[in-house]
C-alpha cells in the first residue's frame, strides 16, 4: 500500500505500489528546475515519482556548476528519486570522444543513471563503440538506459530490428529500453502490431514509453498505452505539470481514460 496522509481515508480508489517500484514507474522531465521548485515537487509528489530527467539542452551541459546540480540531486534522493541524463548530450559526448570523462562525471556529481542513444546523431555510431559505451556505464556503476526509434521517423519501426537493437544492448549491461514518442505516435496512427510484438520480446517491464516531451502526444499516448498495457506500464518524459493528471490516469480517475473506476467500475475496487 502507499504510504500516504490521506484526508480522505473514508474514500477507496485504486493505490500504486510503493517505492522502490520496479514497475509503473514514472520518469519526469527535469527542465533546468532550481532547488526550490524540487522542493515544492517533492512536497506534494515525491510518492508517484521515480526517476527525474535531466533533459537534453545546454543548460544542463554548459550552465550548471557541479555544486548546483549535486545540492539538488540530494533533495531528489531523499525522497527517493534517482537522476538519469538524456540522451543527447551523451550524443555529443559520444561524437567529441568524451565518453568516459562524461560518465565519470555524471557518477562524481550524482546521477544514478545515463541513456546511451544514437537517434540524433548524423549517421550511424560504430556498434563496437556503443558497446563499449554500455559497458563502461555499467562498469563506473551507472544504469545505462537504452533507446529505439527515431525522433523524427520516416517509416514504421521494424519490430525485429528493434528487438534484435534491445537484446543486444541488454546483452551488453542495459537495464532500460525506451520506445521513442515518435515511433509510438506514428504507430497509433498506422497499424500498432510491432508495438505489442515487441513488448511481448522484450518484457513490459523493461520497457519504457515516452509520453513527452512535446505536446504533439499528450495525453493520447499516455492513454493509449495504459489502456493497451495497464496501469503498471513505464513512462517517460513526463512534464512536471502533467504529473498529477497522469498519476490519475493510472488510477482511472481522469478524463483521458473516460474516468475508468467511476464510469465503468462504478467505484468498485
Amino acid at each position: 500500500m502507499e504510504n500516504v496522509d490521506n484526508c480522505f481515508p473514508f474514500l477507496k480508489v485504486p493505490t500504486r505500489s510503493p517505492k522502490p517500484r520496479t514497475t509503473g514507474l514514472t520518469l519526469f522531465m527535469d527542465w533546468s528546475l532550481s532547488t526550490s521548485e524540487v522542493e515544492g515537487l517533492m512536497e506534494h509528489s515525491a510518492e508517484i515519482l521515480d526517476y527525474a530527467k535531466l533533459v537534453d539542452h545546454a543548460a544542463t551541459a554548459l550552465r550548471h556548476s557541479r555544486s548546483f546540480l549535486k545540492k539538488k540531486f540530494e533533495i531528489y534522493h531523499k525522497h527517493q528519486v534517482k537522476v538519469f541524463m538524456g540522451g543527447v548530450i551523451y550524443q555529443v559526448a559520444a561524437l567529441q570522444d568524451q565518453v568516459r570523462p562524461f560518465m565519470e562525471t555524471l557518477k562524481d556529481v550524482g546521477f544514478d543513471a545515463v541513456e546511451v542513444s544514437e537517434d540524433v546523431m548524423p549517421g550511424p555510431y560504430p556498434l563496437e563503440r556503443r558497446i563499449a559505451d554500455i559497458k563502461l556505464g555499467v562498469e563506473l556503476g551507472l544504469e545505462v538506459m537504452t533507446e529505439v526509434g527515431k525522433k523524427d521517423p520516416e517509416a514504421p519501426i521494424d519490430p525485429d530490428y528493434a528487438i534484435s537493437y534491445a537484446l543486444r544492448d541488454f546483452e551488453s549491461g542495459a537495464k532500460m529500453v525506451t520506445v521513442e514518442n515518435s515511433d509510438t505516435i506514428l504507430l497509433m496512427k498506422t497499424d500498432p502490431t510491432p508495438i505489442f510484438k515487441f513488448v511481448e520480446a522484450i518484457g513490459l517491464d523493461r520497457i519504457r514509453f515516452e509520453v513527452g516531451p512535446t505536446a504533439s502526444g499528450w495525453p493520447n499516448v499516455a492513454a493509449w498505452v495504459i489502456k493497451n498495457f495497464g496501469p503498471e506500464v513505464n513512462l517517460e518524459n513526463v512534464h512536471p505539470h502533467w504529473i498529477g493528471v497522469l498519476d490519475g490516469m493510472r488510477r482511472g480517475m481522469a478524463r483521458p481514460v473516460q474516468y475508468e473506476f467511476t464510469a465503468k467500475r462504478g467505484a468498485k475496487l
